[in-house]
């Protein structure tokens, strides 16, 4: 029986990932490249830290901005996403009204900016369902390890992982809590198809949505 959730936030409760994904098509296209210019920018950056990403971008498109101006408006367009755009995923907001209903308690853990993450979820009114924010870097680790999920279900006053479930959209973070004994549901984006099936293999169970969940809890 599940006693607790544990819950990852982009591109598992919020629909964010197509915002990273794209950032750099979309901030040119801003300052007027067109589609076709940026085609396939993302993929040439994906594995670059962000201020190398952006160095790549000045360069490549020869823009007349400091690096440093370049990072402010990147910085901005992120923040107003989630402050303004950025929605939850299907059926989040009906799976967390499922699970306090019935008295099971929920915290986030996350990898993620604590002030993007905050305010999109206060924006959307779900934030108060929630009984804390872990991050990652708070705690000097990583979801390549379990140690955050020990310290949310601490947080949440439980002992035993099995009767814990995590909600997360990556594979090496389904592994990580699959292989520490938390109960674990795989959640569908478009930024992890190409692992979907090494995640359907290593969790617990796979959902496209949250309105699935409800048969697991």
């Amino acid at each position: 029986m599940i006693k607790g959730v544990i819950f990852d936030i982009d591109g598992t409760l919020l629909d964010s990932m197509p915002l990273w994904n794209n950032l750099g098509e979309c901030y040119l296209q801003k300052l007027g490249f067109t589609e076709e210019e940026t085609e396939g920018l993302s993929q040439r950056i994906s594995a670059m830290p962000f201020v190398e990403g952006i160095r790549y971008i000045k360069k490549a498109y020869t823009l007349n901005l400091a690096e440093e101006r370049i990072r402010e408006q990147l910085q901005e367009m992120i923040a107003g996403a989630y402050r303004d755009e950025i929605a939850l995923k299907a059926g989040a907001k009906e799976y967390l009204q499922f699970l306090k209903e019935r008295g099971i308690p929920c915290i986030l853990a996350t990898a993620g900016d604590a002030s993007l993450v905050t305010a999109a979820l206060k924006r959307l009114k779900v934030w108060e369902e929630f009984q804390g924010l872990l991050l990652c870097e708070d705690f000097k680790t990583s979801k390549q390890e379990a140690k955050i999920y020990f310290l949310a279900m601490e947080r949440l006053s439980l002992s035993k992982p099995e009767e814990v479930l995590v909600c997360e959209d990556v594979f090496h973070a389904v592994k990580s809590a699959k292989q520490a004994g938390f109960q674990v549901c795989g959640i569908l984006d478009e930024a992890n198809r190409e692992d979907w099936e090494k995640i359907q293999k290593m969790a617990d169970f796979t959902a496209k949505g949250f309105y699935e969940l409800v048969f697991f809890s």
